[in-house]
């Protein structure tokens, strides 16, 4: 519960600072953030949504789940199951034909007196009507805890749009203060993390383990996938890894994502970016193999590559601004780079998606990396050094550090050094 607290205090404290009387969240990852609730249907990626949460800017006012009628059982479930869901009350809407058909009555099902007991206590937490759909219950919702005068913040324009269309309700972008809010973690969020952060070593430790001569890259991300959903991860659909190297005459650094069928035959370099979520948390650690011995001149661009992450690396504490630790122009081994200005070096904020940075929108332009944001205690920060010469290949390492009192502490462990394989 005090994580909770907390979250809906970090989005109340954006909201004062923008001057707005509430937010009306309705992706995924904003009401999880919010409520702890999610629903096996976010897993179809719907473009509409299908709930969303008020959240008043007043303390004394409540913060309303908004969900399907049929869904009134959900956060009951999600209890009993160890995940609770937090809100003060509930306002529902019809989905399709779903609703109509769970109100029929089943002469065949008998449910438990303690779950009929429990459900009874969650709907005398409804508030208002079952409206026709999402839009008219998120209406309702805000005529009866604001005026459309107020400003109320979305995090999706288009539900806006409807709302403002249907009830006049004056509305706003809420993506950057709930970005602001995602930021800076809470021990509860910061202790999933940490769990993600082991998982997350087992996982390059067992990708490291399948590499060699006469290995097939293709063959290693099935593995790979395997092994992350026996360990509670959900991998990116497409691929659980990222790799990259030489090939097609040039290195492509778009998302590192070239289909490679053929067998490794020596002298490979693989990028090993681990791509999927523990409990919705991303796991962002980042390693590079060689596929045989690597040569001297390789070793060597390795080394200057991670002499530059070490030191960027030490800058980070509370107070520094990303864009500044990331200079790297001054650090003697940047000269044994050819040439030193294909190094990219990026700071950024890892949560619920794997750019969740407190900087205006668009976060990924170039303002989000040249102006930075200001690093917090309890901010979870990934350190990127990706290397793009072509000389002798790639040379890529990536960290997630929790931001404490006095510097970092890595949520990853394994070994940054560079992997040479048999």
């Amino acid at each position: 519960m005090n994580s909770y607290l907390q979250k809906i205090g970090r989005i109340r404290a954006q909201l004062a600072s923008e001057g707005a009387a509430g937010a009306v969240l309705s992706t995924p990852d904003n009401i999880f953030y919010a409520t702890g609730f999610s629903s096996v249907m976010d897993g179809w990626h719907l473009v509409e949504p299908i709930a969303a949460v008020f959240v008043p800017a007043d303390a004394a006012s409540p913060v309303v789940l908004i969900l399907p009628e049929a869904s009134v059982i959900s956060p009951i479930v999600s209890e009993r199951g160890g995940h609770p869901v937090h809100f003060d009350r509930l306002a529902t809407f019809d989905m399709l034909n779903f609703c109509e058909t769970a109100r029929a009555e089943d002469a065949h099902l008998a449910l438990p007196k303690d779950l009929l007991a429990e459900l009874g206590g969650v709907m005398e937490q409804v508030e208002g009507q079952c409206e026709p759909d999402i839009i008219h219950s998120i209406a309702a919702c805000l005529s009866r805890h604001v005026s459309k005068r107020e400003q109320i913040l979305f995090d999706d324009l288009r539900v806006a749009a409807r709302v403002e269309a249907l009830a006049g309700q004056a509305s706003g972008d809420a993506l950057d203060a709930m970005f602001a809010a995602r930021a800076v973690k809470t021990a509860d969020e910061l202790d999933t993390l940490r769990e993600s952060g082991q998982i997350a070593d087992a996982i390059m430790a067992y990708t490291m383990s399948q590499l060699g001569v006469g290995k097939s890259w293709s063959d290693v991300e099935k593995q790979v996938a395997h092994f992350m959903i026996d360990h509670d991860v959900d991998p990116l659909p497409g691929s659980p890894m990222l790799f990259g190297g030489t090939y097609d005459l040039v290195f492509r650094p778009d998302l590192f994502r070239t289909p490679v069928s053929r067998p490794f035959e020596g002298g490979e370099i693989a990028i090993l970016e681990t791509q999927g979520r523990y409990k919705n948390f991303w796991i962002d650690i980042n390693r590079t193999a060689y596929i045989g011995p690597a040569t001297n001149a390789y070793r060597d661009q390795f080394a200057a590559v991670r002499e530059i992450f070490d030191t960027i690396s030490a800058r980070l504490a509370p107070g520094v601004n990303t864009a500044e630790i990331c200079a790297f122009s001054e650090i003697p081994a940047a000269q044994r780079l050819d040439p030193p200005e294909k190094l990219l070096v990026v700071a950024h904020s890892v949560g619920l998606v794997p750019l969740e940075s407190p900087v205006r929108y668009p976060g990924t332009g170039l303002h989000g990396a040249k102006e930075g944001f200001t690093v917090e205690q309890g901010m979870v920060i990934s350190i990127d050094c990706l290397y793009f010469g072509s000389g002798l290949g790639p040379s890529h390492m990536e960290n997630v550090f929790i931001v404490n009192e006095s510097g970092a502490e890595p949520l990853y462990r394994f070994p940054l050094d560079l992997a040479e394989t048999a």
